[in-house]
């Protein structure tokens, strides 16, 4: 049996930090380090995120593409190939999908499916455990695209079922909020604001300009997702003598105060 284990491991502490005024060395060197989730391509080109201290192993020698999920969190977009169904094993939990995009957790008391795109079904073991490549039903409870499916009572305690399954429809701020891990951070350390600027700026919509070029050379250190310009601009003002203007077709211009 062929299987791969999986094990994700990022830098740990605070992920949020405000930026504070600091004093640098005029030659020290600024650092910056992106943290992000472990991305890997499947055999089968299904592409599996993984979010830090996750376990993962797969095995595609029979006729069901079967993924374990050991601890952790993974967001699946999933190849299609009807003819071989992909199934997500997780605390005595099956997830299974052809070709779509979802997330399943191992919480202590509690596995969770949050479906991104397309539907799958979710089933409690041995419901999925004999399910032939070909068959046309899917049995376990039919999760669509926007909704949060939670089995209680399964997880990494090792307790017996006997909640059921609840799926809930999500909001997309809140679907947004959950799958914010997936997003990279930049961790800055005594960086140029010219320099984080510029990093920012490829990840957002929202485009800084500085219009002090003494600016350029301001130090700062936090750290921030890669995606949230907004964010830098507020901790800009209120940490550093920074003014942000709003300039339409120019995004936020900065200015000194």
């Amino acid at each position: 049996m062929a299987s791969l284990a999986v094990a994700l491991v990022l830098l740990t502490g605070v992920l949020w930090r405000s930026f504070l005024p600091m004093r640098f060395g005029a030659d020290e060197p600024g650092r910056t380090i992106v943290l992000a989730p472990q991305r890997q391509e499947l055999p089968d080109g299904t592409i599996v995120e993984l979010r830090e201290g996750t376990i993962l192993s797969h095995d595609f020698s029979g006729e069901l593409r079967r993924v374990t999920l050991a601890r952790g969190e993974a967001h699946f977009q999933v190849a299609k190939n009807p003819a071989r169904p992909f199934v997500v094993t997780a605390a005595g939990v099956n997830v299974r999908a052809v070709g779509t995009a979802f997330t399943v957790q191992v919480n202590v008391s509690a596995v969770e499916v949050l479906v991104t795109e397309g539907r799958v079904a979710v089933a409690e073991k041995p419901a999925l455990q004999v399910v032939a490549a070909d068959s046309r039903t899917s049995p376990g409870t039919l999760v669509d695209a926007g909704h949060l499916a939670v089995v209680s009572g399964t997880g990494v305690s090792g307790q017996t079922s006997s909640g059921g399954t609840i799926v809930t429809p999500l909001a997309a701020d809140a679907i947004e909020d959950r799958l914010g891990w997936r997003v990279a951070r930049i961790e800055f350390s005594a960086t140029a604001l010219a320099e984080a600027i510029a990093l920012l700026n490829r990840n957002s919509a929202v485009q800084l300009t500085l219009a002090d070029p003494t600016l350029a050379s301001l130090r700062i250190s936090g750290i921030v997702r890669a995606d949230n310009t907004e964010a830098l601009v507020r901790l800009l003002v209120a940490n550093y003598e920074v003014v942000a203007e709003p300039v339409e077709g120019r995004g936020v211009v900065l200015k000194r105060r």
